[in-house]
């Protein structure tokens, strides 16, 4: 289901945990790294599914789930994003098309920042225009009195890559359990989003966000009220039930577009016809 499209696209906004990526990253890295702990990844798994149901905030939900990551390490985080994540099919296409296509694009993820400068590195930070995430904690020796800066994270995710990776500093700096929250709930999603598109001039009209959980329920309904193109991919089943009864009850002056549900098969390239 959709209303269709009046505005050409110049930034793109997407969420990552199941929309770019299969695995919901905050949880499974739990559920990686602590094999022997597995009642952490449950509470973690309990937490962020009631949450992505729309049942629980968003603050409730990482005020369960960071401390469970506590100990784990740079290096564990950085080799999680590396190696475990299993993107979308159709990823690097995606993103090096709305590159070459002159589109803004943007990781608008609850997902943490260390997730993200990994792909960044990994796929060209010239891709990603920006990032708005949220922040998982580390600090020398897990302690929070010694925890480090952002811009000091990003700098020794660029340096693993070249050629720094067998530092100890990576085994040395652990979560400390905490989580410094960028997006405070799921309507700031939308509201940093349209911070990003004044700074670049653009009109509300010209934005598009991606998402496939309740997470991204406000994000989608708030582009699209705001003339843009709010789009479901990969969703799951609270989401399209939301936007068909917002689609069934409201004229809304942008675009809700229902693309694909949730499948392994699911394939980003697809939303290159829509958006370009």
């Amino acid at each position: 289901m959709e209303n269709k499209p009046k505005n050409k696209i110049k930034l793109v906004s997407s969420d990552l945990n199941g929309t770019l990526v299969h695995q919901h990253t905050m949880m499974d890295m739990i559920r990686v790294y602590f094999p022997y702990q597995p009642q952490r990844y449950e509470k973690a798994k309990e937490a962020f599914t009631r949450q992505t149901s729309g049942l629980l905030s968003m603050k409730d939900a990482f005020r369960v789930a960071g401390p469970l990551t506590k100990g784990l390490s740079l290096r564990n985080a950085i080799e999680y994003a590396c190696s475990k994540m299993q993107f979308l099919d159709g990823f690097e296409e995606f993103v090096s098309a709305l590159y070459k296509n002159k589109k803004y694009f943007v990781i608008n993820s609850t997902g943490y920042s260390v997730t993200t400068e990994v792909i960044r590195s990994l796929y060209g930070s010239e891709k990603i225009h920006a990032v708005i995430s949220n922040h998982l904690i580390f600090g020398w020796e897990g302690d929070p009195t010694r925890a480090i800066e952002e811009e000091y994270l990003a700098q020794l995710v660029k340096d693993y890559f070249q050629g720094r990776k067998s530092e100890n500093v990576y085994d040395q700096l652990l979560a400390t359990g905490e989580v410094a929250l960028g997006i405070q709930d799921e309507e700031e999603k939308a509201q940093l989003l349209f911070k990003v598109s004044e700074k670049l001039s653009i009109p509300r009209t010209q934005i598009a966000h991606i998402g496939d959980t309740m997470g991204d329920s406000v994000g989608i309904y708030e582009v699209a009220k705001n003339g843009g193109m709010g789009i479901a991919f990969n969703y799951n089943e609270a989401l399209r039930n939301y936007l068909e009864q917002v689609l069934k009850s409201e004229e809304i002056p942008g675009t809700i577009i229902l693309a694909e549900p949730k499948s392994k098969a699911s394939n980003l390239k697809k939303l290159l016809n829509i958006l370009l």
